[in-house]
C-alpha cells in the first residue's frame, strides 16, 4: 500500500490505465460531516472596463461548491468549510483567475475578482466526449466556443441557427428561406461528400439528437411545393443555451467517428449553482417584414394590342389599390427561469412560449418549451446530473414557389391574366386562403450523466439519453367553394387533396468515458482515456394521401373520397464505437496525444464489419517556456497545435442491401420485383484531415487563432449504373470517389478602449474553402446536366452551355448565327450540340464577419454586426423564367438595344435550338448588414421595490440591409440549387425587457 505522497510503481500505474474504462460505480460513501463553515461574498468585473460580468462561475476548488454572478456581478457561496481556501472565477471569454483567502467559521469572507478578456482562455474546459473535458492548453485540434448568454443578449436571435450564424470562421450558415418555422442548411469547412448529407452532428448535453433538415409536409401538387423547409434544430430554445462548441477538425475521429466526418455542434444548457434562487424574465415584442419590395420585386413587360410597352409590378399594383401584398408578422416571446439550490442538489428550470406570424396570412406558429436540468452530488465524489427538455410547437409553413404571390405576382402581367388582376394562375388570397402547409412538433429529449470520481487519479462518466420527435405534417389544400374553383379548374385540384406526413424519430445515446490521470515524474503527466458509445436512430415514417373533398370544411384523409395512397417506411441504424486515447504532458506545456477509434455500423455492407479512425496531435504554450523572455510584454500568451485524424460517415441505411419491392401479378396475386442490388462490400466514406494552427494574445488586447487545414475524403459513395442483364435496373451504390477541401481559418478579437465609462471591442472572423473532386471511378460525372461533380472542379458545381459568339442586326438588334463554347481546345459550335462548361462552385469560397460593441457609461451597449460569403453562383430561377419563358415577361426582351449581344443570344432557347443558363448562375456575393440592437440597464434603484435586482431593456434589428450584385431576390435564398420564388430573410426588430430577481 502506498505512504501518502508515495507515487504508485509504474507497473501498477499502467495496470490501472488498462482498467479505467471497464471500472464499476463505487457505492456512494458516507458523508463526511463538517464542523465549522463559513461564506464567501465578492464582486466580479471586468479588469479593463470595469463593468460587472454576469454568468460567472466562482467555486471553491476542491469541493462542489460554486455560484455564478447575477448581473451586478455579485455572488455569495455558503456552507464553505473554515480554513485556507482556493476560490476560482471562469467565465467564457475571459482568462480564469484564482484566489486564495482563510474562512472564518460563522463569518463571511470577501473576495473579489477583475477578470481580462482573452477570447481564448488556456484554462477554459472544453467538452471534448473525455470524461470531465479537456483544458484548451492540451487540445492539438481547433474548437470554436460561442458563449450563448452575451450572444443573444445582443443578437435577440430567434432560433438556434441565427445563433451559431456568423459567430465561427468556417460554419456556413445559409438561411434557404424567410418564412416562419423554416430552417437553414450548415456546413462547417464546406463540402467533401459526393452524395450524403452536409450536416454535422449534433450533441446536447451529451445526447446526440436529431438535426434533419427538409422537414414538414411532403407533396407533389403545387399548395405543397418547398413546404418542407423545417429543420429540427430550431426546435431548441437558444435561451436555455449556455455555450455551443464547434469540433471542426480532427479531433472529431476518436470521441465521434463514422458519422463525425461533417463536423461536431456541441451545444451545452444551462445548469443550476448552488445559493439563493434567481430567477429571470424575458419578454419580447416584434415585427418583422419583406424589406425593400419595390427594390426588389421586379417589373414585368409586355406589349397591347395597339404594340404599346406596359409595365406592371404586383407589388406596386396591390399597394396602389390599398390591398396587402406583404403583411407585416408580428412576433411575442416570454421566457422565465430559476436557477440555485445547495451544495448536494442544483437545478435550472425555465419555460418558453412564442408566438410568430410571417408575412402571409397562412404562414405562423406556436411553440411551447420547457427545460429542467438537475444536478445531484451526494458526495465530493459523485455527480449525477438530469437534462430534461421538452418542446410542443404548432407551425403553419405557407408556401415558397407552387401559388406563393411571389410566383403568381413574378411571372404575371395585367395583359396576360386580367380576371386574376394580372397574377399568374391566381391572385394571392386564393393559396393563402385555400393552402395550408402545417406541422405539429412534439420532441422530447432528455438525459442522465453519471460522474464518478473514485480517486484522485481516476474518474469516469456514462452518459444514457433518448431525443425523441412525433412530427404530424400536413400538406392541405382546402375544397374551393364555387367562386374560387375556377382558378384551381386547370390544375383539377378545385375538390381539395391532402398528404399527411407522420414521423416518429428516436436516438438513443450510450456513452462511457473513464479516464486515468497520473503524474509519471515531476515533469511528466499522463492521461489514458477508454470509452464506448452506443447510437441507435429509429425512424417511422407514415404517408397519407387522397383527393376530392365532397364539402367544405372537410380536411382529413378520410373524409376524400379518392381511393387513399398510403405508403410507410420503417429506418434503423445503429453505431457501436469503442475508442482509446493517450495524453502525454511535459511541464504542463507540451502535449502529445493519440488516438484510435474502432467503430461498426449497421449501414455497413456484409462483408465490411469494422472500421478503424486515428488521430495524432501535439499543443505546446511557447509563452510560458523560460526562453519567452522579453516576449511576454507583448506576445502574452502564444500556443502552437496540430492535429491528424481521420473520420467517417455511414452509407444511407440500406444502400448496402439487396431489396426487393412488391408488385402486383397479372392474376391479382402478390408478387415482387427487383429493386436495389445493393452492395456487400460498401463501407463507410473516409475523411484524413490535417490542421496546423496557434492561438495568441497581444498586448493584452488582442486575440488571435489561426488554423490551416487540409482535408481528403477516400471512398466516397456514388451511384453506378448496373448493367440489365444483372436484373436489378437503375444503379449501386460504390466506393469510387475521392474529393479534397483545404482552407485556412481565423478568429480575432480585440479590446480597443477598455476605459471607466467607455469599452469598445471588435470582434471579426474569416474563413476561405476550396473543395475540388479528384476523382469518380469510370464515371465522367456525377449528379445532373447543370449541376455536377466533375474531377478537377468543385463538388456540385453549376455547368452549362455557355454562348460566346453572335451576329447583331444593328437597327433591330435581331440576334442571329448563336455559337456555344465547343470545350477545351475546340472552336465554337452550334449550341444544340455544345458540352456543358464549368460556371462556378455553390459553396462559398470566402465567408466571415466583423463585429463591433461600444459600452458607455457601463449601462449604455452599442452593437453591429457584418457578416459577408464570396465567391460563390446561385441559379437565378426567377431571371430565366421572366427572360427566357413562353411569355417573356423582362426588360431584356423589348429594350434589347441596352443589353449586351451574349445575354440576348442567351435568352432565346428557342433561337438556339437549346437551354444555355450560364447568364442566370451568377455570382451570390454579398455583404449584410445581420444584426444591430442597443441596449440599456437600467439603475438599480428604479424597480428595487418590485424585488428586482437588474433590469435591461434592448432594440435588436436583423437583415437590414444587403449589398450585393446579384440581380434575383436575396443572394441566400435557395432551395436546393435554385432561388425560384422563395421569401428571402426578413427584415426583423424585436424589443426585448430583462429582468432578474
Amino acid at each position: 500500500m502506498n505512504t501518502p505522497g508515495q507515487r504508485m510503481p509504474r507497473w501498477s500505474r499502467l495496470a490501472a490505465c488498462l482498467v479505467a474504462g471497464t471500472y464499476i460505480f463505487l457505492g456512494v460513501p458516507g458523508a463526511v460531516a463538517q464542523t465549522g463553515t463559513g461564506s464567501v461574498t465578492g464582486r466580479v468585473t471586468d479588469g479593463r472596463s470595469g463593468l460587472a460580468l454576469g454568468g460567472t462561475v466562482v467555486s471553491v476548488q476542491g469541493t462542489r461548491l460554486s455560484a455564478a454572478t447575477g448581473s451586478d456581478g455579485s455572488y455569495r457561496i455558503a456552507a464553505v468549510p473554515a480554513g485556507e481556501q482556493v476560490l476560482v472565477a471562469r467565465r467564457i471569454g475571459y482568462a480564469s483567475v484564482r484566489r486564495t483567502l482563510t474562512v472564518t467559521a460563522g463569518q463571511a469572507a470577501t473576495a473579489d475578482f477583475a477578470l481580462e478578456a482573452s477570447a481564448y482562455s488556456l484554462d477554459e474546459v472544453v467538452v471534448t466526449g473525455t470524461a470531465g473535458g479537456e483544458q484548451r492548453r492540451t487540445l492539438g485540434n481547433a474548437v470554436a466556443v460561442i458563449d450563448a448568454g452575451t450572444a443573444m443578449e445582443r443578437s435577440a436571435a430567434p432560433d438556434l441557427t441565427a445563433l451559431l450564424s456568423s459567430r465561427s470562421p468556417g460554419a456556413i450558415i445559409t438561411p434557404g428561406s424567410g418564412r416562419i418555422g423554416a430552417g437553414p442548411t450548415i456546413q462547417i469547412r464546406g463540402r467533401s461528400t459526393l452524395s450524403l448529407s452536409s450536416e454535422p452532428i449534433i450533441y446536447i448535453d451529451g445526447v446526440r439528437v436529431n438535426n434533419a433538415v427538409n422537414q414538414g409536409p411532403q407533396g407533389g401538387f403545387l399548395g405543397a411545393q418547398n413546404a418542407g423547409v423545417a429543420n429540427r434544430l430550431n426546435d431548441i430554445n437558444p435561451d436555455d443555451i449556455e455555450s455551443i462548441e464547434i469540433i471542426r477538425g480532427p479531433a472529431a475521429s476518436t470521441i465521434y467517428g463514422t458519422e463525425a466526418a461533417n463536423g461536431v455542434i456541441q451545444i451545452i444548457t444551462k445548469k443550476g449553482v448552488a445559493g439563493a434562487a434567481r430567477w429571470t424574465a424575458t419578454f419580447e415584442q416584434g415585427r418583422q417584414r419583406f424589406g425593400d419590395p419595390e427594390g426588389r420585386i421586379p417589373t414585368n413587360f409586355f406589349r397591347n394590342a395597339q404594340g404599346e410597352l406596359i409595365p406592371w409590378n404586383a407589388w406596386q399594383q396591390e399597394s396602389d389599390s390599398g390591398r396587402k401584398f406583404f403583411q407585416t408578422g408580428r412576433t411575442q416571446g416570454y421566457n422565465i427561469s430559476v436557477s440555485g439550490g445547495r451544495e448536494q442538489l442544483t437545478y435550472f428550470v425555465s419555460g418558453s412560449y412564442n408566438d410568430e406570424d410571417g408575412i402571409e396570412p397562412n404562414n405562423f406558429g406556436k411553440g411551447f418549451s420547457g427545460r429542467a436540468n438537475l444536478n445531484f452530488s451526494p458526495s465530493g465524489k459523485i455527480d449525477v446530473q438530469t437534462n430534461l427538455g421538452y418542446v410542443r410547437s404548432s407551425m403553419h409553413l405557407g408556401a415558397d414557389n407552387g401559388l406563393s404571390p411571389l410566383f403568381t405576382g413574378m411571372y404575371g402581367h395585367i395583359l396576360l391574366f386580367p380576371g386574376n388582376r394580372g397574377f399568374f394562375i391566381a391572385p394571392p388570397e386564393i393559396p393563402q386562403r385555400l393552402y395550408d402547409n402545417s406541422a405539429q412538433v412534439n420532441r422530447f429529449t432528455g438525459g442522465t450523466t453519471f460522474s464518478h470520481r473514485p480517486a484522485d487519479w481516476f474518474s469516469h462518466r456514462l452518459v444514457m439519453g433518448i431525443d425523441f420527435t412525433s412530427d404530424d405534417s400536413r400538406a392541405l389544400e382546402r375544397f374551393a367553394t364555387p367562386e374560387l374553383a375556377p382558378f384551381l379548374a386547370a390544375f383539377n385540384s378545385a375538390p381539395g387533396r391532402i398528404a399527411q406526413t407522420l414521423r416518429n424519430n428516436t436516438f438513443v445515446t450510450g456513452d462511457y468515458s473513464g479516464t486515468a490521470r497520473f503524474k509519471l515524474s515531476p515533469k511528466i503527466s499522463s492521461s489514458s482515456s477508454l470509452g464506448a458509445n452506443f447510437i441507435r436512430k429509429h425512424l417511422k415514417t407514415s404517408l397519407l394521401a387522397a383527393q376530392n373533398f365532397p364539402a367544405p370544411g372537410l380536411e382529413t384523409v378520410s373524409s376524400a373520397t379518392s381511393p387513399p395512397t398510403v405508403a410507410q417506411a420503417e429506418i434503423v441504424n445503429t453505431t457501436l464505437g469503442l475508442w482509446g486515447q493517450q495524453q502525454f504532458g511535459w511541464n504542463d506545456r507540451l502535449f502529445l496525444t493519440a488516438a484510435l477509434r474502432v467503430d461498426n455500423n449497421s449501414a455497413f455492407g456484409d462483408d465490411f464489419q469494422w472500421v478503424t479512425y486515428p488521430k495524432l496531435s501535439a499543443a505546446w504554450v511557447l509563452s510560458e517556456e523560460p526562453m519567452w523572455g522579453g516576449l511576454g510584454r507583448t506576445v502574452n500568451a502564444f500556443k502552437l497545435r496540430g492535429a491528424y485524424g481521420q473520420s467517417g460517415q455511414q452509407p444511407d441505411a440500406f444502400a448496402a442491401l439487396r431489396t426487393f419491392v412488391s408488385a402486383g401479378r397479372a392474376n391479382g396475386e402478390a408478387g415482387l420485383s427487383p429493386g436495389s442490388f445493393g452492395n456487400s462490400e460498401l463501407k463507410p466514406e473516409r475523411a484524413t484531415e490535417v490542421e496546423l494552427g496557434f492561438e495568441a494574445e497581444l498586448f493584452n488586447r488582442l486575440s488571435l487563432d489561426f488554423t490551416w487545414f487540409n482535408k481528403r475524403t477516400k471512398d466516397a459513395i456514388l451511384q453506378q449504373p448496373t448493367a440489365p442483364s444483372g436484373g436489378f435496373p437503375g444503379s449501386q451504390a460504390v466506393n469510387v470517389g475521392e474529393t479534397k477541401n483545404r482552407g485556412i481559418e481565423l478568429q480575432a478579437a480585440f479590446q480597443a478602449l477598455a476605459k471607466e465609462n467607455l469599452a469598445w471591442e471588435i470582434v471579426g472572423n474569416i474563413a476561405t474553402n476550396q473543395d475540388e473532386v479528384v476523382d469518380l471511378g469510370a464515371l465522367p460525372f456525377a449528379g445532373s446536366t447543370n449541376v455536377r461533380s466533375v474531377v478537377g472542379f468543385p463538388i456540385s458545381a453549376y455547368w452549362s452551355r455557355r454562348v460566346v459568339s453572335a451576329d447583331r442586326d444593328p437597327t433591330t438588334h435581331a440576334i442571329s448565327n448563336i455559337r456555344c463554347d465547343g470545350g477545351a481546345g475546340n472552336a465554337p459550335v452550334p449550341c444544340a450540340g455544345a458540352p456543358e462548361q464549368f460556371i462556378g462552385s455553390q459553396t462559398p469560397k470566402l465567408t466571415g464577419a466583423v463585429s463591433t460593441t461600444v459600452t458607455l457609461w457601463q449601462r449604455l451597449t452599442l452593437y453591429g454586426l457584418v457578416d459577408f460569403k464570396r465567391g460563390h453562383h446561385l441559379f437565378n430561377a426567377n431571371e430565366f423564367n421572366r427572360c427566357g419563358g413562353v411569355a417573356p415577361l423582362c426588360d431584356a426582351v423589348y429594350n434589347r438595344e441596352a443589353y449586351e449581344t451574349i445575354y440576348l443570344a442567351s435568352i432565346a432557347p428557342s433561337s438556339i435550338g437549346a437551354s444555355v443558363f450560364a447568364p442566370f448562375m451568377q455570382k451570390a456575393s454579398f455583404f449584410r448588414l445581420s444584426e444591430v440592437s442597443v441596449a440599456y440597464t437600467l439603475p438599480s434603484q428604479w424597480l428595487r421595490g418590485l424585488g428586482v435586482s437588474t433590469s435591461r431593456v434592448s432594440l435588436a434589428g436583423r437583415n437590414l440591409h444587403t449589398w450585393t450584385n446579384y440581380r434575383g431576390l436575396d443572394p441566400e435564398s435557395r432551395a436546393g440549387t435554385t432561388d425560384q420564388a422563395l421569401i428571402p430573410p426578413l427584415q426583423r426588430f424585436v424589443l426585448t425587457l430583462h429582468l432578474a430577481f
